[in-house]
């Protein structure tokens, strides 16, 4: 009797070796940018080979090597193909914001080069397994044979780690990216750890700020209205030195004084599922987890302190941050064209500001530069840059043309800040306030990345710097202040609950950009 079946044993090491070979550009790019040398890329390709071999060698034993095997093939192309595309590394946050993801989101990331990848290195192969793969055996000869043939590939894999452990050991330990780079592992661990926390048990709801108490100092009502910015760059604001006119607008607010902009802020986090519940709640882009989503926010607090509180919504939600509060959707009637672009989001705040009798604070959720559709993101009567890059796929277009696409949406943006103050300076018989700030910055290219999502520790500046802009009343007006010190989005519900002169046990002065006594607070930040 033969011990193993020779064709059945081969075909697990022939996938794992198409599992190794086809989909590690990822993995391979990282371990050459940190100078792992060739022998020891290659001792990484035969533990993975051995893994991925034992594995299948198991799945045969039990019957279900071709479910597994296609499994792994479709997982691994989709990831691989994202990751080779954009640099992004697959994380359980990853791949929370990209269950977030709306559908026309999830449209812009459609492209040729996509379904080409998805044929040639997922359904050829699937398709080769399926119909060539076939086992006689005995179903208990095979079960023999698949836990014998993954017992001796684990014992070859031990020896392997053994024999290298201390170059294996300082690699990951020093480097710990890696395993969010190995296809399909990385997806597989990644959604393990999102389904388990979905299913872990709910935390109890825990309000907060409920000793929130308003010392009002003037009479007429107070109007805050926060702009949440989508993915833009501070470095591409013409009020902050970016040699393109991209804010012709903010750029004559600044040289009048009427405004104040903060050029080096930092951001909780790069994705947007991160970002905007951090930026709301009472805790630090360090203290920051999924349980804050399960406490009162600052808009929850200055609503039970007798506040009205708006969001006017063009993203792809609040993240659970309005849950509590009026809540508007921009929908195809609130806009000229078929896109909504930020500006329609104007007549809704006119409309609000003509109800308002009471203090009120109001955010305006922008579509802002997401990308990587930048192109979608401005109307034809404002795409200076030319040639823009028309597609989502950005590898058919030039680093200029990306670039141009992008700056083009951030004349939209300069138009909705522009247009938001304009509109507050018009009413005498209101106190008001505007403060925009982005969720997070934006990769185009910058060191072969792009788009955002990569995690804080390994983040680059560009997806963790965004602008912060805030256009004083008069009382603000006096204010000097040093606006070249970097603050991040642990300010923004502190700088809320002193607007609004909210007295509370959560509110921190020293997080208060512009507090009560007229004073500036602004504390050093670092990425």
């Amino acid at each position: 009797m033969r011990v193993f079946n020779a064709k059945s044993f081969s075909w697990s090491l022939a996938v794992s070796a198409w599992l190794v070979i086809a989909y590690s550009s990822p993995l391979l790019g990282a371990l050459e940018q940190y100078q792992a040398g060739t022998l020891l890329q290659l001792k990484i390709g035969l533990l993975l080979w051995l893994f991925y071999a034992a594995f299948l060698s198991l799945s045969r034993a039990l019957g279900c090597f071709k479910f597994v095997a296609i499994a792994l093939i479709m997982i691994a192309a989709p990831v691989s193909f994202f990751m080779q595309q954009y640099g992004v590394v697959i994380d359980p946050d990853m791949l929370v914001n990209t269950i977030e993801t709306d559908i026309g989101e999830t449209a812009d990331l459609l492209s040729l080069a996509l379904f080409q990848h998805l044929f040639l290195l997922g359904i050829v192969p699937s398709v080769l397994i399926w119909k060539f793969d076939s086992s006689t055996t005995h179903w208990s000869t095979q079960l023999g044979q698949g836990v014998l043939a993954s017992t001796l590939l684990v014992a070859v894999m031990s020896i392997v780690m053994y024999a290298n452990y201390d170059d294996f050991a300082s690699l990951f330990r020093n480097h710990r990216d890696i395993k969010y780079r190995i296809v399909p592992f990385n997806a597989i661990s990644s959604s393990v750890s999102v389904i388990k926390q979905h299913f872990d048990v709910p935390a109890e709801f825990v309000t907060l700020g409920t000793d929130a108490v308003q010392r009002k100092s003037i009479s007429k009502p107070k109007v805050m209205v926060v702009i949440v910015g989508e993915t833009a760059r501070p470095d591409h604001f013409s009020v902050n030195g970016y040699p393109r006119l991209t804010t012709p607008k903010l750029n004559r607010l600044a040289a009048s004084g009427q405004i104040l902009s903060y050029p080096h802020a930092i951001s909780c986090g790069t994705a947007t599922a991160i970002s905007v519940p951090c930026m709301f709640s009472f805790a630090t882009a360090e203290t920051y987890n999924d349980t804050v989503r399960s406490s009162s926010n600052v808009l929850d607090v200055l609503k039970q302190a007798g506040i009205s509180a708006t969001w006017i919504e063009n993203n792809s939600g609040c993240k659970n941050v309005c849950d509590r509060i009026e809540t508007t959707l921009l929908d195809q009637q609130d806009c000229a064209e078929l896109e909504c672009f930020d500006n329609d989001m104007l007549t809704r705040l006119a409309l609000l500001l003509q109800q308002t009798e009471h203090d009120r604070v109001i955010v305006l959720h922008q579509m802002g530069s997401h990308g990587p559709a930048y192109y979608k993101r401005s109307p034809q009567s404002l795409k200076q840059f030319q040639p823009e890059c028309e597609s989502a796929d950005l590898t058919e277009c030039s680093k200029e043309q990306i670039v141009n696409a992008y700056d083009n949406s951030l004349l939209v943006t300069d138009r909705l800040i522009s247009g938001v103050i304009e509109l507050l300076q018009g009413p005498t018989d209101i106190d008001a306030s505007m403060m925009y700030v982005s969720d997070h910055g934006e990769s185009l290219g910058d060191h072969g990345f792009y788009l955002h999502g990569l995690p804080n520790w390994l983040a680059p500046a560009e997806q963790r710097q965004i602008p912060w802009i805030v256009w004083p009343t008069t009382q603000f007006k006096k204010l000097s202040i040093d606006n070249h010190e970097p603050v991040s989005h642990d300010y923004l519900a502190h700088t809320l609950l002193g607007f609004f002169e909210v007295e509370t046990s959560l509110y921190n002065q020293q997080l208060d950009l512009i507090d009560a006594t007229g004073s500036v607070n602004v504390a050093h930040t670092t990425p």
